[in-house]
């Protein structure tokens, strides 16, 4: 047998290919280490520094920084009802939403009637600028129902946005609903795996319906349904509930979440003095998150199926 010329690497790739490999993955890794890991240390720094506008110069203060913000996140009404309105949001789309997007799933995996319309329907709002959407919706809840509760009921409403009451659960409706595309793409999906071999011989046992769902639909796409539940608590102090698009940086108290207090805060400083504060913050709520999440994910593959 003739042996080949080409130097192999030690996985039996030939040099050609390792170079193809190293330029093919470059760009992606300049990309992580600068705008990610050299953002973030960047921020981690300006914890422990203080800025002069006068000198255009730094200084070493230690753990100040992250002092001050302790009692600044633990005093501050505006930060603690920021907290408050966050956690909130996350067990509102996690009671809520969740459900809804199984419910849809499995629909659409059983192929029921209009399966695939609703598939589309739900689908299209991932899929369609934001802003577009925004307008769409906010000319729906401002104008239309107004409208409609004004020629059908004779009575006269504020916009559902405007209308302070109605304010936070409209946003929060938004956004359940924009998120259904991903969420029902990925469960529907993980359905889609089940065996139908499984399904049939579950069904000639009597396990149809909502037994089907709980026994056999729901344990198999548990993995699924964690990775969602994993994700949405990393994300509870950085969501901001599409807030921008709504009120731009004006949202009112009521709505405010942390995620959208820092974006706008940072956007909106006035000088590079009031970074250290910010990154100070944002080191806290790291903090706090990063064991929460853990915690979270270690009590989710205690309790779930797989754990039987």
């Amino acid at each position: 047998m003739e042996r080949s010329k080409k130097k192999r690497g030690l996985n039996g790739n030939s040099k050609e290919d390792l170079i193809f490999y190293a330029f093919f993955m470059a760009f992606p890794v300049l990309q992580f280490s600068i705008f990610y890991l050299g953002v973030n240390f960047n921020s981690l720094l300006l914890t422990f520094e203080k800025y002069d506008v006068m000198t255009n110069a730094t200084t070493w203060v230690g753990f100040r920084n992250l002092k001050d913000a302790f009692v600044k996140m633990t005093s501050s009404p505006d930060l603690v009802r920021a907290a408050g309105t966050s956690f909130l949001a996350y067990f509102i789309g996690l009671l809520i939403g969740t459900p809804l997007a199984l419910l849809f799933s499995y629909y659409i995996y059983k192929k029921m009637p209009a399966s695939g319309f609703f598939r589309v329907l739900l689908f299209m709002p991932s899929i369609i600028s934001a802003i577009v959407m925004v307008t769409i919706f906010q000319f729906f809840v401002e104008r239309a129902i107004p409208e409609i509760a004004a020629k059908f009921f004779h009575a006269e409403i504020q916009g559902l946005i405007e209308n302070k009451a109605t304010r936070f659960a409209t946003v929060m409706f938004y956004n359940i609903w924009v998120s259904f595309g991903v969420s029902i793409l990925m469960y529907s999906d993980a359905m889609s795996g089940i065996s139908p071999e499984l399904v049939e011989a579950a069904r000639l046992e009597g396990v149809v319906g909502l037994k089907e769902f709980r026994y056999i639909t729901f344990p198999l796409i548990y993995p699924t349904f964690s990775t969602f539940f994993v994700v949405g608590v990393a994300g509870i102090f950085t969501n901001q509930l599409n807030l921008y698009s709504f009120f731009g940086a004006s949202a009112s108290e009521s709505v405010i979440t942390y995620g959208y207090w820092l974006y706008v805060r940072t956007q909106s400083a006035a000088s590079k003095a009031e970074y250290p504060e910010l990154a100070a913050i944002g080191v806290w709520l790291t903090v706090v998150a990063v064991p929460m999440t853990l915690l979270v994910k270690k009590l989710l593959e205690r309790l779930g199926p797989s754990a039987e």
